[in-house]
């Protein structure tokens, strides 16, 4: 394999891959990207962490067409430092991939393609035309809510599943708190989900940095695997398994009490709150009154701090407790510039809605404290 290829698309290419290839694994293999050269002037990428799957491409002079892989990390971190616009990479008979640029010559330890795990991306499937923006929406505001780790009260994954035969609800919940959000099904061509699909965090996190710069994209639900295609990448990931909890009963139908606030307003003073929290103590207790919302969190080894801010809002003094951060996160992904907190009571939670941003709802579970 011999070919040239400007450093630009391939440090492009080679950041994308850094999520998806495993860094901590007992095979080596899953570490690597793999490099294939074809006579159609094309060389193309792919990595796998068995779970999640990326191909891709980009245009380049080839010489020789070839495969081989290489450590996804050290290919990245010696071409985004050697200097020129243009590297010529060659295979060499010592399992070493040359990289050479201007007067720079480096070697690379390479594993033969014949290790690479075989991928398929189901391109013969049936895919639908959706629109890139909602689904990046969708996963903007709910993943801050997906856990980091699976326990016996969630699921490490985002549940997107019909909510009547026009909407699609994206749900995430960490036992704490939880978010949703709905879209209209003809924003996704009606893909068909079933009933419902659970996507894992990496792959939610995997698929919004794809789409950052897409307008379109194609989608398959295909077995157990959610495939993406855009014009020059195919990305595929593993479905979780088992059935997401029954959440819509925890959240309160009736919330007879409520205040709007202008959101950076608020955002802003819990700002100010969190600095007097720590792992120990990290709420802010909400004392709502008339006309008046008042902020006070801290703890003994730091201090206090309390604000009040006002609200339009007129009936009985209600206090209840969040974990700062929660709110924070929340009130960050709400669009528009207000935030209505409504409530029942003490024992149902907090639920934090948008007036300007129709379709997403985040319910807070309360802290004692």
């Amino acid at each position: 394999m011999k070919l040239h290829v400007e450093k630009a698309n391939l440090v492009q290419l080679l950041q994308k891959v850094q999520n998806i290839t495993e860094k901590k694994t007992t095979m080596s293999i899953l570490s690597n990207v793999m490099l294939k050269a074809s006579g159609d002037q094309k060389l193309e990428f792919t990595a796998t962490d068995l779970q999640m799957s990326f191909w891709s491409c980009v245009g380049a002079q080839v010489e020789i067409a070839g495969s081989t892989t290489v450590s996804a990390r050290k290919f990245l971190e010696t071409v985004r430092e050697i200097p020129g616009e243009l590297v010529t990479l060659e295979s060499l008979p010592n399992d070493k991939l040359l990289v050479l640029a201007g007067r720079s010559r480096f070697e690379l330890s390479t594993i033969a393609p014949e290790s690479f795990p075989y991928i398929t991306f189901y391109e013969d499937g049936e895919f639908v035309k959706c629109e890139a923006h909602a689904i990046r929406t969708a996963f903007d505001k709910t993943l801050y809510v997906v856990p980091m780790e699976e326990d016996p009260y969630s699921i490490a994954g985002l549940f997107w599943h019909p909510l009547d035969s026009d909407l699609y609800r994206f749900v995430s919940s960490d036992g704490h708190r939880l978010a949703f959000f709905e879209l209209p099904r003809k924003a996704f061509s009606h893909l068909d989900v079933g009933n419902g699909i659970i996507v894992p965090r990496k792959a939610v996190q995997e698929m919004g940095r794809l789409l950052e710069k897409e307008t379109e994209v194609l989608i398959s639900v295909h077995e157990n695997c959610l495939i993406f295609k855009t014009p020059d990448t195919l990305f595929s990931t593993q479905l979780l398994e088992g059935e997401f909890p029954e959440y819509e009963e925890i959240i309160p139908v009736e919330r007879p009490f409520s205040f709007a606030i202008d959101r950076e307003v608020l955002e802003a003073a819990l700002k100010r709150m969190l600095i007097f929290s720590n792992q120990r103590w990290r709420h802010v207790r909400f004392a709502i009154s008339d006309g008046s919302l008042h902020l006070e969190a801290g703890n003994p080894e730091i201090g206090t701090a309390d604000d009040t801010l006002d609200v339009d809002y007129s009936g009985e003094e209600f206090i209840v407790a969040f974990n700062t951060r929660y709110v924070i996160e929340t009130v960050q992904v709400i669009e528009g510039s207000r935030v209505r907190f409504e409530w029942v009571d003490n024992y149902h939670g907090g639920v934090f809605v948008g007036p300007d941003d129709p379709g997403y709802v985040s319910l807070i579970m309360p802290m004692v404290i």
